[in-house]
C-alpha cells in the first residue's frame, strides 16, 4: 500500500569616466555615485547607485579579492552657510551593501560571497569589509563595477540633526588580493576619495505621524510526501506572492507556530516542527531560511516601504522522513498553524 503525508500548514497574518590601465597591475577607481535625502527619523536607504566602485586588470588569473572601506573623517554643512566643519556623526548608523555588479568582468554574481549583506561602518577610522570573491582567469582587460547602497539607520538622534543640513564622508577603500587560502592578504591599491563624493542631507520636518502597517499572507500551503524521492531527500513547495506587507516605517516581520507539533486528527503520534523550514524569496533577495518553532524568528526586516505593498514569496521545506514515521501505511494529514506578524523596528 502507497504510503503519503501531506502536511497542511494554515497561515494567520496579523497587524565619471575612468582611464583604463592596460597593464598587469589592477586599479581600483571611482565609477560615480548619487546624493539622496533622509526626511524620517525611521532613516532611509539610499539609490542602489549611491556608490560604484570599478576593479580593472589588463589580464585576470584566479586569485581572492577583498575590498574594504574605512571613514577618514566627516564634515556638516548647514543650510544658509557656505562652509564645513568638522562634525562627530554616529557613523556606527551606516551601513553599505553590495547590490549589482556589471562590466566585462566574468566573475558570477554567485562568486561575490556577502552580496546583498549590509556592512556596518562601526566608526571612524575603522577598516570594514565590503566584498570578497574569486575571480578566474580571463584574457584582455578585466573590468568589474560594483554598486553600492547606504542605509542610514532611524534613531532619535535624527531628530536633532538641523534641517537641511549636508553631510560629508571622507573615504578610503582598499583593494587586496590573494592567491590561495592558506597565503596572506597583500595589498593592491588605495583609493581616497574627498568627502564630495560620499554625501547625503537631512530634512527631517518635525515629528512623524503614526507609522502604518499591512501585511497578508495565502491561508493555506501544503508539503506532499508521495514518491520514494520525497521521503529519502524531502520536498519543496513554493507559493509565488504568498506574502505581501507594507509600511510607512522600520519595521520587523516574525513567523511562530501554534503549536508543539504536527499533529494529525486522523492517526497516532505526532511530527516535529523543525522538519519544515520556510524561506522567503523576493524584494532585496533570498533570505535565510528558519525552521519553523513556536519561538517567534524574524523573518524580514526593512526602514520602510514608503507604504507600497512588497510581495515575497513563500519556500517551505521538509527534510527526508525519518525511519519512525515509515511505519504511516495510508493516507495520513498532518497539520499546523503559523503565525506572521508585522511590527514597528
Amino acid at each position: 500500500m502507497n504510503r503519503v503525508i501531506a502536511f497542511l500548514i494554515l497561515l494567520v497574518p496579523a497587524i565619471s569616466t575612468v582611464c583604463a590601465q592596460y597593464n598587469n597591475t589592477y586599479s581600483l577607481e571611482w565609477g560615480g555615485g548619487s546624493w539622496f535625502e533622509v526626511n524620517s527619523i525611521y532613516g532611509t536607504i539610499s539609490p542602489s547607485n549611491f556608490a560604484i566602485l570599478q576593479l580593472g586588470a589588463n589580464k585576470m588569473r584566479e586569485s581572492d579579492w577583498r575590498i574594504t572601506a574605512r571613514v577618514r573623517r566627516v564634515e556638516r554643512k548647514l543650510a544658509n552657510e557656505n562652509t564645513r566643519e568638522p562634525y562627530d556623526f554616529p557613523v556606527n548608523m551606516l551601513n553599505l551593501r553590495c547590490v549589482s555588479k556589471s562590466g566585462s568582468s566574468n566573475i558570477p554574481p554567485g562568486n561575490i560571497q556577502n552580496m546583498y549583506i549590509w556592512n556596518p561602518l562601526v566608526g571612524v577610522n575603522n577598516e570594514v569589509e565590503l566584498v570578497n570573491f574569486t575571480s578566474l582567469n580571463q584574457e584582455g582587460y578585466h573590468q568589474l563595477l560594483l554598486s553600492f547602497e547606504l542605509k542610514v539607520e532611524g534613531g532619535d538622534y535624527l531628530k536633532y540633526l538641523p534641517r537641511w543640513s549636508i553631510y560629508y564622508f571622507a573615504m578610503e577603500y582598499k583593494l587586496y588580493t590573494r592567491n590561495g587560502r592558506n597565503n596572506p592578504w597583500k595589498e593592491e591599491r588605495i583609493l581616497s576619495l574627498e568627502p564630495d563624493l560620499f554625501c547625503f542631507s537631512v530634512n527631517i520636518d518635525g515629528y512623524p505621524q503614526n507609522p502604518e502597517y499591512s501585511i497578508s499572507v495565502l491561508p493555506e500551503a501544503v508539503l506532499e510526501f508521495s514518491t520514494i524521492s520525497d521521503y529519502a531527500n524531502g520536498t519543496t513547495k513554493t507559493y509565488d506572492k504568498g506574502l505581501r506587507i507594507s509600511a510607512t516605517s522600520g519595521y520587523e516581520v516574525s513567523v511562530r507556530a501554534l503549536s508543539d507539533n504536527f499533529t494529525s486528527v486522523s492517526a497516532f503520534g505526532t511530527i516535529p516542527l523543525n522538519l519544515v523550514s520556510l524561506q522567503l524569496s523576493g524584494g532585496n533577495g533570498v533570505k535565510q531560511p528558519v525552521p519553523l518553532s513556536t519561538q517567534r524568528q524574524m523573518i524580514l526586516e526593512g526602514v520602510s516601504t514608503n507604504g507600497e505593498i512588497l510581495d515575497y514569496d513563500l519556500i517551505y521545506s521538509a527534510a527526508a522522513i525519518d525511519e519512525r514515521y515509515l511505519l504511516i501505511n495510508t493516507e495520513q494529514s498532518y497539520s499546523t498553524q503559523l503565525m506572521f506578524e508585522i511590527t514597528s523596528r
